[in-house]
């Protein structure tokens, strides 16, 4: 599989400033992974989008990954959240995985996170396997482990 990390155009944006055919690629992309390959029927858009900052790693208008952070405050299925910003709906393509643009995304949350949230920690609402890889980026599991729409879940906190 070829690498593709440097041919990737990184934009950290507002709903508003994505083009009609980023947005679509973006749920579209989401819809794949969360939906159709986890096996998972949830309210993928739940209405929170419009009010995030999002990071997307693009291929023409095609998004290959992404994430959104969620500001404190916001999402009202996380009260335990609280005031610290939330990093969600990370995900990459398919033909992306195996080259460590998960790490970069990640990377490009938390300077984002930092930029917008100075001083304050970053929460994770995780899948469970991916415990891991979040802990590798400085993520910290507090509470036990929580069903969230018939997948494993825990909470992180990467301190400030």
């Amino acid at each position: 599989m070829p690498d593709t990390r440097n041919n990737l155009n990184w934009v950290t944006c507002r709903f508003e400033e994505m083009s009609p055919f980023q947005v679509y690629s973006l749920l579209k992309l989401r819809q794949q992974i969360f939906i159709i390959e986890q096996e998972c029927i949830f309210p993928e858009i739940d209405g929170l989008d419009p009010v995030c900052l999002h990071i997307l790693a693009l291929d023409g208008n095609e998004v290959l990954a992404a994430t959104r952070i969620v500001g404190p405050g916001l999402d009202p299925d996380h009260a335990e959240q609280g005031d610290r910003p939330a990093i969600g709906r990370v995900v990459t393509s398919e033909v992306l995985r195996g080259q460590g643009i998960g790490r970069v995304l990640m990377a490009r949350a938390i300077e984002a996170c930092a930029d917008n949230f100075a001083g304050k920690p970053i929460y994770l609402n995780a899948q469970l396997y991916l415990r891991d890889f979040y802990q590798g980026l400085g993520f910290v599991q507090f509470g036990d482990e929580y069903d969230e729409d018939g997948i494993a879940h825990i909470s992180m906190e990467r301190p400030a």
